[in-house]
């Protein structure tokens, strides 16, 4: 009980940081309709310090219109980032099958940067990681009625090559030409598996493909 104490009083006082670290984009999620996390239930899971401190005690809830991590427990919630390497989800039950692996470090791309957390997919020669984001879409209502607000779920699929981060299209054809060495046989196992490339299933396999050509 003593370590929860102080793993709790340790992450409060990085969550206050963190939150004013996000006051900009508070004002844009600030009275949006839709929920800013990935599931709305707490869920059981497993955070990993980088200290290599392991805690099950927790609740877990993520937040990625912030992309920040939420904890729970004992009915009290609040924000915890920097001290944290990963985190599992179990969304069903304790089982590696029905658990989603999220990890931070990775080097910056586009507006992500190392405190950004991804799904880890896939590992190997090739890492395939997947962002989950929200954006605020603003809806022009009826005249002298203002406009509406909402969150909208967006996601966005990574390979980490070499230490670089690479962006994976959703086009099949723009995918395949961001790894160019093996184009020609990505093309024909794209077409031979009839992938479109509009689920994560499909990413995953590609990459294992591009990862087997690799060796």
């Amino acid at each position: 009980m003593k370590n929860i104490l102080w793993c709790l009083l340790l992450l409060a006082q990085q969550g206050l940081t963190q939150d004013l670290a996000t006051d900009i984009k508070e004002e844009h999620i600030a009275n949006a309709s839709g929920s800013p996390y990935l599931f709305k239930d707490w869920m059981d899971g497993v955070v990993v310090f980088k200290s290599g401190r392991v805690m099950k005690q927790f609740k877990l809830r993520f937040d990625c219109a912030r992309n920040r991590l939420m904890l729970q427990f004992e009915g009290n919630a609040f924000a915890a980032e920097s001290q944290v390497k990963e985190f599992v989800l179990y969304t069903q039950s304790r089982k590696e099958k029905d658990s989603m692996i999220f990890r931070k470090g990775f080097p910056p791309v586009d507006k992500c940067g190392p405190d950004t957390y991804y799904q880890v997919l896939l590992g190997g020669k090739t890492v395939l990681l997947r962002l989950f984001t929200k954006v605020v879409v603003e809806e022009k209502q009826l005249v002298n009625t203002g406009s509406h607000r909402r969150l909208e779920d967006e996601e966005y699929y990574y390979l980490l090559q070499d230490g670089a981060m690479i962006n994976l299209p959703r086009n099949k054809d723009d995918l395949v030409s961001k790894l160019p060495v093996q184009a020609d046989g990505l093309k024909q196992f794209v077409a031979q598996q009839s992938l479109r490339m509009d689920k994560p299933e499909d990413f995953i396999k590609i990459i294992s493909k591009y990862n087997e050509l690799l060796q």
